[in-house]
């Protein structure tokens, strides 16, 4: 008889613990993955009949400025090389994405194995394990020509792994209740239905913003893509001129696949009217290219030859990019500020213009935000002669993009206005000031009544019939809510009704008040029976008992 198997037995690991292994791996695995491209250069001759330590060092100063971390250069003359003294600090964006994976790739695993609440827990484990896989790292790696600072390569790299932990950790468990054990849902039920109406409209435009710069991303990368098949010969011929080799040519290729997010953000830039410079007083923008003598990277082959006016047609890419984020928003279904002017404006040629210039506003904070951070990531040094600016201007990038994506989003939200039917006035929160009735029954100055009053009552699978009464007035006064409550207005004399005399005595009609007009009617309304789409309301006039003649 075959016994069962056991259950294989695994040491208790608490979350910290568990946290501080999984980041550690990470950091090691990022590591050994440029340590082995390098090798392979090496291994070619690629620097110069260095050593293997050397190699590796090198390997060390490229994982740490991989994670943005700065490198001292401090190179002495060489042969017909000049000395290099200065700090490269250009991150390779590529790169940085396979740390940032599996960083990623740990969060989601971290968050399977935590408790509600308890996220922080290998979070910060993971963090401090990573930190001291850096310093360990840099002062392998330090040497005579290269070094870099242990507080920098302690404290720059946590925020690839902040950021790849959160969002895989936010992706495993979809919600922040079971990442830092605080209910959104029960927090925002404390606030009233306008305080709910006005976050869910900022967080929608949040969101909207996010949208076009990611569209702006990809209008990026489709023109970085259109100038590198429109200059592949010159890429092709500047491969040819190198002769790098198998090994070489695939080290170059893949450092170049590494600077691709850079290029598309410089392509961004260029798009925005900001442009980007490629070293000191140089200049690539809409109006011309500036460039002088470029190292011999085939990529550089594809740089834009644009001139003026003809350049700047590339303006329409942040505007469509715009636009799609202004649509998104209009589909969304949170324009709230708009329901507020449809509300408190009754000509809606005039509100929705109002509520889209808002948004517009409103969206540029966002944009400029996200839009100015890409630009610094993606500015940096090479520390190598005039190549000590590169990248665009960051705040100038912000400013030129936040301002062209503001007119693109309401161009988009404009243009869904006019295209798509507007359904605001049947919302059930414009059926609140309806069922008001110092809002359904409004009087003129002279005490005439309303002109026309219609009563809609839906009804949904035989469910409690729920009304929407709108009323359209034409008003003279500005205060007919505190005219009705007043009860000493002047009385309208009521016309004498002559028919249906049921005695054949004459009768005379009697004054009423407002406050008896407005309630009689109102116990009329509640009286009507559901079952009927729409009632017309008349003024309710009341027929005094007969008197007989003496």
């Amino acid at each position: 008889m075959k016994t069962p198997a056991r259950p294989p037995r695994s040491l208790p690991m608490p979350l910290w613990l568990q946290g501080a292994v999984e980041l550690a791996l990470v950091a090691a695995l990022s590591y050994l993955a440029v340590v082995f491209l390098l090798a392979a250069v090496w291994y070619t001759n690629g620097f110069d009949n260095s050593t293997f330590a050397g190699a590796t060092s090198v390997a060390g100063h490229t994982w740490l400025l991989v994670h943005g971390v700065p490198l001292a250069m401090d190179i002495p003359a060489q042969g017909a090389f000049s000395a290099i003294s200065g700090t490269m600090s250009l991150m390779p964006l590529g790169l940085t994405l396979i740390p940032l994976a599996l960083c990623y790739r740990s969060g989601r695993r971290l968050a399977r194995a935590s408790y509600e609440g308890q996220f922080w827990q290998p979070l910060l484990g993971g963090m401090g394990a990573y930190a001291l896989v850096s310093v360990a790292i840099s002062a392998l790696s330090t040497g005579d020509y290269f070094a870099t600072s242990p507080v920098f390569a302690a404290l720059i790299p946590l925020w690839v792994v902040a950021l790849g932990v959160l969002a895989g950790g936010y992706a495993e468990s979809r919600s922040l209740a079971a990442m830092i054990g605080v209910n959104a849902a029960d927090w925002v039920k404390k606030f009233s239905q306008y305080s709910r109406w006005a976050g869910s409209y900022i967080w929608a435009a949040v969101r909207a913003a996010l949208v076009s710069v990611l569209a702006l991303g990809a209008g990026g990368a489709l023109l970085l893509a259109l100038t590198v098949f429109w200059h592949w010969d010159d890429v092709i011929a500047l491969y040819q001129t190198l002769r790098a080799g198998a090994v070489g040519g695939t080290a170059l290729t893949l450092l170049q696949l590494g600077l691709i997010p850079n290029f598309v953000i410089y392509a961004m830039a260029w798009s925005s009217g900001a442009g980007f410079a490629l070293g000191t007083g140089t200049s690539i923008d809409l109006t011309g290219t500036d460039a002088g003598v470029m190292p011999a990277l085939p990529i550089l082959g594809a740089l834009p030859h644009a001139s003026y006016p003809l350049g700047l047609l590339a303006l329409v890419v942040p505007v469509a990019a715009g636009a799609v984020g202004g649509w998104w928003f209009f589909r969304e279904g949170e324009n709230h500020l708009d329901e507020w002017f449809a509300l408190k404006i009754r000509f809606r040629w005039c509100s929705w213009p109002l509520s889209t210039l808002c948004l517009a506003i409103f969206s540029m904070v966002p944009t400029f935000t996200v839009t100015a951070l890409l630009g610094w990531i993606a500015n940096g040094s090479l520390g190598l002669g005039r190549f000590t600016e590169i990248g665009p201007t960051p705040l100038l990038f912000g400013l030129y993009a936040a301002v062209l994506l503001a007119a693109g989003i309401m161009l988009g939200l404009g243009l869904a206005h006019l295209l798509v039917r507007d359904t605001t006035g049947e919302l059930d929160r414009f059926a609140e000031d309806a069922a008001n009735p110092k809002t359904r029954f409004k009087r003129k100055r002279r005490g005439q009544k309303v002109a026309s009053i219609e009563a809609e009552t839906p009804e949904t699978n035989g469910e409690e019939a729920t009304g929407s009464v709108r009323a359209e007035t034409r008003e003279e006064t500005t205060d007919d809510a505190a005219e009705l409550d007043s009860a000493t207005d002047a009385v309208p004399e009521a016309e004498s009704v002559s028919s249906e005399i049921e005695t054949g005595a004459e009768e005379t009609s009697a004054p009423l008040l407002p406050e008896e007009e407005a309630a009689d009617t109102i116990a009329d309304t509640d009286t009507e029976p559901a079952e009927e789409p729409k009632k017309t309301f008349r003024p309710v006039i009341r027929r005094p008992k007969s008197r007989r003649r003496s």
